[in-house]
Order: C-alpha cells, then structure tokens, then sequence
C-alpha cells in the first residue's frame, strides 16, 4: 500500500485545528493555523502484514518480551479460571509468583522461554504505580478466599460469595457479584498492555534514536520502541488474519463490524512503521494520534457492548454479574491510556463518576445503564454507535 501524504497532512490539520479548538474554549483569540510545507509524494509502501525487513533481507522486527508478557498474562488468567468450577481452590501466593515472575514454572506451550525470563507483568503495570499492584495483589487475595469457600451459589443469592452457577456457565463471583478474575484480566490489559503501549512506548518515539543500529541487533531504537508498542496490542504479524483470540487483538476484531477497528489499528500500527524506516516523522506522528484513539473507542466500546448485554441479562444474576464485572473493568481501565491521562479523554473524574452506576449490581435497573452508557459514549465519540455495540 502506498502512504498517500496529501490525506496525511489533511488529517494532521484537521487533529491540530480540533486540538485548538477544544483548548480554546473560553479564549475568543482567533485559532492558529498551522502550515505544513507540500510534502513530496513518498517512494515507500506500507506492506500487509508486520514484516519489515532491511537492506539484507534480515528481519527488524522483536517484540518477544510482549509476547512473553501477553503469554504469561495468559497463563495467569487460565489459572484463575479453574476456579469457576466448584471445588477449585486457587493460591494467591502461586498468582503473585506469576505477576512478578518469581520462581514460578510456566507451561509455556509457544516455547517463548517464560521460566526464568527477566520479563514480568507487575513492574509494568500502571508504569510502576506501587497502589495499583497492591490493587492487583488484593485482587488475588480475594479471589484465594472466595475458591476455599467451596459455596454453591446457584441460588443466584446476593451477600454469597462463591461458585455462582445458572446451569449453562459457572463463575467465581463474590457476594456482591463482582468477578475478580475480569478486574485482574482489565487490569493487566489496560494499566500494563495499553498504558506502555499509548504512553511509554508511543509517547516517547519521537525522542528516540532512528540513525545508528543497536549492538548486535538489525534495528534501531525507534524501531524497535515501535515494534514493541504493536506488541502490546497484538503477538501475531497477520493481524487480524490470527492473533483475534485474546485481549486487545479479541476485543478489537469483536468491534470491527461497527467500528473498524481491527483495520484501522493495524494499518496504523504497519504504517507507522514503515514511515519511520523512512525516516517520515509527520505519518509516524499521523498514526500515532490514530492508534491512541482507536485504543480508547475500543476499551469504551467493548465496556458498552457488555453493557448492552447485561440489560437483557437482568434476571438472570450470574450473566448480569460476569457482564458488569467485564464493563467495570474496562471503564475503570481507561484511565490508563494515553486520552485519558492527557485529559483529550475521558478523565480519571469522570471515569469515577461513571462507576458509581456500578456499585450495586443487585439492584442495578436499565435505567441506570442507559445513563452509564450515555455518559462513556459522549466521552468517547460513540454516541452514534453507542445501540449498534
């Protein structure tokens, strides 16, 4: 595919114009207008699946330590899961050896090298922020706690934390009906796989060194910071062709129908990339903006769709309660990403505000709901779209 330049600069106007435009709103000085020289029609193309290789035909593209990291995300989850049939007991010891990979054994089936890896997901999560690993920890605590109980919840009864169970799916559900394997999971995609890619890796680019080839190794560090943002996103270099089956690569490809976002993010996460093997800093920094946003419609739009889900599972408490956990998670996971954390987003205020909605999942109404949904989808830019997720 080649990059078309003249619908680059159209659009990186257009984002500066819409910047101005929302940091002006109480300054009646006349917006800047921002010129951009006529850039001259590029030579490169941007091909179709992640494969960039150089001169030599040798590969430049690593990201194993994110496919480490989603692998072991994986395998933690996994485990937690084992915990919805009756019986199960889990370890919260065992889940804190896996979210800091220490001394625990993987299963590994990819053969990625897990056991003994310097990889782990705890000092990733939330750059380090030490209260939202206790968070995670306390999560764990709760989820050991609730498998000993050993209840059969299959009554459906609020205040009874256990094995809820409605005869098709069972889950490990507290007595409030929050699911704390999905405020783990949410955790780990948004405050680790999300924030380093929207913010650590996508925000520093531009500081990175795109001259001089690292020792040993066929790329350069803008490269590689880039190669490891899409690593975040997705392990597989034919997205979507594969790589639809977990986190964001799941949740994306789920939404394509009403949002196109599986298209848009990876033609963005391939274009970038080629723009900085040739050194085109305006289309890196086009698909950047692009990547940012698409992250946060996702996240939201996904939150909405099980949103959307529960108002016809009202009745039926174990959906309900596995549907608002999934929607909790991912609002509350907003707040990692970049548009959020700048304040372009929703903000971490009105992500609080919107909680409130679910903070009794007993007696939760439709209308409730509607309100919450109304709330995330002006955040967002999905109020066309909010019925059709």
């Amino acid at each position: 595919m080649m990059v078309n330049l003249k619908l680059v600069k159209a659009l990186f106007i257009i984002s500066i114009v819409i910047f101005s435009i929302g940091c002006s709103k109480d300054d009646e000085s006349p917006i800047p207008v921002v010129e951009i020289p006529n850039p001259i029609e590029p030579s490169y193309s941007v091909p179709s699946t992640y494969n960039f290789v150089n001169a030599s035909g040798a590969s430049t593209v690593d990201f194993n330590g994110q496919k480490q990291r989603l692998e072991m995300a994986m395998e933690l989850i996994d485990y937690i899961k084992t915990a919805n049939t009756l019986g199960v007991s889990i370890s919260a010891s065992t889940l804190n050896n896996m979210y800091a990979n220490t001394g625990y054994t993987w299963l590994d089936v990819p053969a990625l090298g897990l056991t003994g890896s310097t990889k782990q997901l705890k000092d990733k999560t939330a750059e380090g922020d030490v209260g939202v690993q206790n968070m995670v920890e306390n999560y764990f605590d709760s989820l050991e706690v609730l498998s000993n109980l050993n209840y059969d919840n299959s009554a459906g009864t609020y205040g009874f934390g256990g094995v809820w169970d409605n005869g098709v799916k069972s889950y490990l559900q507290a007595g409030s009906g929050i699911e704390y394997k999905e405020m783990v999971e949410k955790v780990l995609i948004c405050a680790v796989f999300m924030n380093q890619m929207t913010i650590n890796y996508l925000g520093s680019i531009a500081n990175d060194d795109n001259d001089n080839i690292l020792s040993g190794k066929t790329y350069t560090e803008m490269q590689h910071h880039w190669d490891e943002a899409y690593g975040y996103f997705t392990s597989e270099i034919n997205y979507p062709t594969e790589g639809t089956d977990r986190f964001w690569g799941k949740y994306t490809f789920a939404r394509e129908a009403v949002l196109g976002s599986a298209t848009t993010i990876s033609q963005a996460f391939r274009t970038g990339r080629a723009a900085i093997d040739n050194k085109d800093y305006l289309t890196r920094d086009v698909q950047i903006a692009i990547i940012r946003n698409e992250m946060e419609k996702i996240c939201a739009g996904t939150a909405i769709n099980y949103l959307n889900q529960a108002k016809s599972n009202l009745t039926n408490s174990v959906l309900k309660n596995h549907q608002l956990s999934e929607a909790k998670g991912l609002i509350d996971g907003l707040r990692y990403g970049y548009n959020s954390v700048s304040g372009n987003g929703m903000t971490s205020t009105e992500i609080d505000t919107a909680l409130v909605y679910l903070n009794d999942f007993e007696n939760i109404t439709v209308s409730d709901i509607n309100t919450l949904i109304d709330l995330v989808a002006s955040k967002t830019g999905l109020t066309s779209v909010k019925t059709s997720l």
